[in-house]
């Protein structure tokens, strides 16, 4: 018989009494979620380190999991895990996108917390704001699809679980509002508006246009119209994003969106949102929760046509809205199935996409020799077929991970190659990136002069196009050449500006909201601030939620070097799956 473990919430084994020591049950957590397995060694310094014997108190513990759990082959030898043959755990479920609704939302070891163990205690922090964003992720992602499906009743209950478990989660409040509407509650949702902007008022934050244009109930047919006008306005307002006027682009897609809708033809209705959904996504900041419920809609009416190219577009864009928020499970979920379909398509410039939105995925987890193999080969492929502005995207973020990855020389060309392409493209929508990324080069190669020039134009134009991420970019690129040419001041100034514009949006880029974090952090430490602690906690807990690995290192190693070493074995553990020798040096030289 299978043996059914529940970690989320109280812990529990279904049918069994469980077991007689909190520690047993840290332990059990501890191995079931380790991505390795952890030694005997491990588990005493981290749980039993003030006992006269710590290992004869692990050794109780173990026989206690054996007992309780009735497997006496388990947790034998020095290095420990847990099979899966005959074990569920609820943990386990989740991470793999297999755990029903009600199950999701528990605190991992919910009033089972060992006491006085403090490097037990950063390992939980981080497992538990794991465990927090996947469950958030995946109530989410299972709103969507009831939503997409036309079951607004079957997604109020994934919704409303997940605006109840952080009210302060705009997003998750904005599919809460969409949903009650789609199912006729437009009274109950602008109640929730209501209380929703209290409760934000009383955390001194403003509401988006988005979360108060989400209770708008869909507007009313206004007359049967031909496909050919729906196909007209699709034209119309694809000219008009491409000619940079997003207002009027955006207005005129939704026009088609509705006269598609009573047109009959279901691919055209597909290719509609699909369209719309994007243009929320990329051209309007703020109204990414609409875009992802436009393009559900969509995926579900190519599904429905049996088109796989379509449906492959429309994975990879909600991927890269997954990615943005730091859903990176979802994103690489989505973009397995999309690389199938492209593959069956054989549709090259889809590969591509795909392969880019892979390769930004893998580098905002810190795997940056992954991610630069990636979009080497988006870059590549959609050179070959003329795509050049994909490929200018592709380099541009391929420079990202070679300079994070300790490879500037290479990093430079690429940024290089994406400015070009921008250039000939006049595609300066995403020139800032490139040229921000350039910057940091020329800084890293002790050209200051030339690195704040660069910084200061890609500032300007990311200003001009009012992008918050490109703003905080560069923003970020200016405090630190203060910094390094002795303007303290001007650092403070320009880090706090930089980060006040990534996140004046809901939707805002999380990696790029850590990475100017990162540098507040460096600034403060320069100067022996002693903001330090502060900031390396707001940063940690920033990370733990947008699953961000590398930042979640960082900011345990600024602890450290401000007097709190609890978080270092997490951090050196965490570490072992990131590309970035500059954070393996400070990890290996701090105690």
């Amino acid at each position: 018989m299978t043996v059914r473990i529940h970690l989320l919430g109280p812990p529990r084994v279904e049918g069994r009494p469980g077991f007689r020591g909190l520690k047993s049950w840290a332990i059990l957590a501890r191995i079931a979620l380790g991505e390795r397995p952890v030694t005997r060694a491990e588990l005493a310094g981290e749980l039993f380190a003030d006992a006269d014997d710590p290992l004869g108190a692990l050794r109780w513990c173990l026989a206690d999991l054996r007992r309780g759990l009735g497997r006496p082959d388990l947790f034998r030898g020095d290095r420990l895990a847990l099979p899966r043959d005959g074990v569920w755990l609820d943990v386990w479920a989740l991470r793999d996108g297999v755990l029903p609704v009600d199950g999701i939302g528990g605190v991992l070891l919910a009033g089972a917390e060992p006491r006085q163990c403090p490097r037990f205690d950063a390992w939980l922090l981080v497992a538990r704001g794991d465990c927090a964003a996947r469950g958030a992720a995946e109530l989410r992602q299972a709103a969507l699809v009831a939503l997409a499906a036309g079951d607004a009743d079957a997604a109020t209950g994934p919704a409303g679980r997940a605006a109840a478990l952080d009210p302060l989660d705009e997003g998750a409040q904005e599919l809460f509002l969409r949903v009650l509407v789609a199912a006729g509650q437009t009274g109950q949702a602008r109640r929730r508006l209501a209380q929703c902007e209290e409760t934000f008022a009383r955390e001194g934050i403003r509401t988006s246009p988005a979360l108060r244009a989400a209770v708008r109930p869909p507007a009313p047919p206004a007359g049967v119209r031909a496909k050919a006008v729906a196909a007209a306005l699709l034209r119309a307002g694809t000219a008009a994003l491409d000619a940079g006027s997003t207002d009027a682009g955006v207005e005129t897609l939704r026009r088609a969106a509705d006269e598609a809708a009573r047109s009959g033809n279901p691919l055209l209705h597909a290719d509609v949102l699909r369209t719309l959904g994007s243009a929320l996504v990329h051209a309007v900041r703020g109204f990414d929760g609409e875009g992802a419920v436009l393009l559900h809609r969509a995926m579900a009416l190519a599904r429905q046509v049996d088109a796989p190219a379509l449906v492959g577009d429309v994975l990879r864009e909600l991927a890269f809205v997954d990615l943005q928020a730091g859903r990176h499970v979802l994103a690489e979920r989505a973009l397995a199935t999309a690389t199938d379909l492209a593959r069956s398509a054989g549709d090259d410039a889809l590969a591509a996409g795909v392969l880019a939105a892979q390769g930004m995925n893998r580098a905002d987890q810190g795997r940056h020799a992954a991610a630069a193999d990636l979009l080497s080969a988006s870059a590549d492929l959609a050179a070959g077929i003329g795509q050049d502005r994909q490929a200018a995207w592709s380099h541009g973020v391929l420079a990202r991970s070679l300079l994070l990855a300790g490879r500037p020389g290479e990093a430079l060309a690429a940024a290089e190659r994406s400015i070009a392409l921008c250039d000939r493209e006049r595609w300066n929508a995403f020139r800032p990136w490139p040229q921000v990324l350039r910057a940091e080069c020329l800084a890293g190669a002790g050209d200051d002069v030339a690195a704040r020039h660069e910084a200061e134009e890609a500032f300007a134009l990311a200003c001009e196009l009012g992008d918050p991420c490109w703003e905080g970019m560069a923003g970020r690129a200016l405090a630190l050449n203060a910094l390094r040419t002795g303007d303290a001041d001007g650092a403070e100034a320009w880090i706090v500006d930089a980060r006040r514009r990534c996140n004046r949006v809901p939707d805002r880029y999380v990696w790029v909201c850590a990475y100017v974090g990162l540098a507040q952090l460096e600034i403060a430490a320069a100067g022996g601030s002693d903001l330090v602690p502060v900031l390396a906690e707001r940063l940690r807990a920033d990370a733990l939620r947008a699953d961000l690995p590398e930042f979640v290192c960082w900011a345990l190693l600024y602890q450290a070097e401000a007097g709190d070493p609890a978080g270092l074995g997490v951090a050196r553990e965490l570490a072992g799956t990131i590309d970035n020798p500059a954070l393996h040096t400070r990890l290996h030289t701090v105690r």
